[in-house]
C-alpha cells in the first residue's frame, strides 16, 4: 500500500500526529486532504487538483454526503432512474466517485468508478452525474453551478455504520472496538472529519441554493422510499412513470443491492436507522448527547433517531 506524501502535508504520518494529539492510541489509517482526513488509499496531490482543476458543467449532478448516509442507495435510485427503471449495469457506472477515479485509479477508481478514466469522464457531455464526499468548500464544481444532492444522516447511525466501514476495509488498518473509534469520530478524526461541519454546511448551501441543491435526510429515505424517487425525478427533470418508479424501486432494494450492485467488500450491510441502540452505552450517550446539543444549537436541523 502506498504512503501518499508520507514526509510531507497530508501524508500518513501527519494524521497519526493528529491522533496522538487528541489521546488517542489507534491504528486508524487515514491521509489528510485540506486538512480532512481521507481514505489512506487517495493520493493527496492528485485529490487536490480535481479540487482546483475539474471543470464541471452547469448540467452535472452531485451526489454529496458525509461518508455512511446512504450515498450508495442514492447512486443506484440514479442508476435506476437513469436507466428507466431498468436493471443492469453497476451504480458506478452510472454516478461515477469522481475524487476516487482521479485520486486512486488502480484500487478504488475500478471498484466506484468502473469503466471511467479522467480522460472519458472530461470528455463526456452532459448530463454527468457524480458521488463526492466533499465539503461544501472543496466541491469540484469549478465556475460551474451544477446540480447537488446531499443526504445527511443522524450521527450515531453514522458512526456505527463507519465503525463496521473501518474494520471491514482493510486499508483503515483498524482493529479497535467501538469505544476508541467514538472518540476518533468526536475529535472529527474519521474518514470526513466533521459530522457536524460537512452536514451544516451542506444544509445552509441547500437552503441557501434551492434551485440547484436538494437536501435529504436518509431516514426519510428509509421510510418512504418511493416519495424520495419521485423528489428526485422532478429534481433532476427525469421521466417518472408506475412502470419506472416500480423497477427503480426494485433495482434500489437491498437485497437487489446486495446481490447485483454492491462493488463488493462488505460495502453494504443492513441499512435501516436507530440501531445504534444496539450499541452505545450509557456512558456514551453521555459523551455524546451534550456535544450534539452544543453543535446543533444554532441550527433548525433536527434528525429522527429512533
Amino acid at each position: 500500500m502506498q504512503e501518499t506524501d508520507e514526509a510531507g502535508e497530508g501524508g500518513l504520518a501527519e494524521y497519526q500526529s493528529r491522533l496522538s494529539e487528541a489521546g488517542i492510541k489507534s491504528d486508524y489509517r487515514a491521509v489528510l486532504v485540506r486538512g480532512v482526513p481521507q481514505n489512506p488509499m487517495f493520493d493527496v496531490r492528485a485529490f487536490e487538483a480535481v479540487i482546483d482543476g475539474f471543470h464541471a458543467k452547469d448540467e452535472d449532478t452531485f451526489v454529496a454526503t458525509y461518508v455512511k448516509a446512504g450515498t450508495t442507495w442514492v447512486q443506484q435510485i440514479l442508476h435506476g432512474l437513469v436507466r428507466g427503471g431498468k436493471g443492469g449495469g453497476k451504480y458506478g457506472e452510472t454516478v461515477p466517485w469522481l475524487e476516487a477515479c482521479a485520486s486512486s485509479p488502480e484500487v478504488i477508481g475500478p471498484r466506484e468508478a468502473p469503466g471511467w478514466t479522467m480522460e472519458e469522464i472530461n470528455a463526456a457531455p452532459g448530463p454527468r452525474y457524480f458521488k463526492t464526499h466533499a465539503k461544501v468548500e472543496d466541491l469540484p464544481r469549478g465556475n460551474a453551478r451544477p446540480r447537488v444532492i446531499y443526504v445527511a444522516r443522524n450521527p450515531k447511525d453514522t458512526v456505527v455504520s463507519l465503525y463496521h466501514h473501518a474494520r471491514n476495509k482493510p486499508e483503515f488498518g483498524f482493529s479497535g472496538d467501538f469505544e476508541t473509534f467514538l472518540r476518533i469520530f468526536l475529535s472529527d478524526l474519521a474518514e470526513n472529519g466533521s459530522w457536524f461541519d460537512h452536514v451544516l454546511g451542506w444544509y445552509e448551501e441547500c437552503r441557501r441554493y434551492p434551485e440547484t441543491h436538494l437536501f435529504l435526510k436518509y431516514e426519510d429515505l428509509h421510510d418512504d422510499t418511493a416519495a424520495v424517487v419521485q423528489q428526485l425525478a422532478a429534481f433532476l427533470g427525469l421521466p417518472i412513470n408506475e412502470e419506472i418508479l416500480s423497477g427503480t424501486l426494485r433495482v434500489a432494494s437491498l437485497e437487489d443491492m446486495k446481490q447485483n450492485a454492491s462493488i463488493g467488500m462488505n460495502h453494504l450491510r443492513k441499512g435501516g436507522y436507530g440501531g445504534w441502540r444496539e450499541v452505545f452505552t450509557d456512558a456514551m450517550n453521555e459523551r455524546f448527547d451534550p456535544l450534539y446539543a452544543r453543535k446543533m444549537s444554532a441550527s433548525d436541523l433536527t434528525f429522527r433517531f429512533e
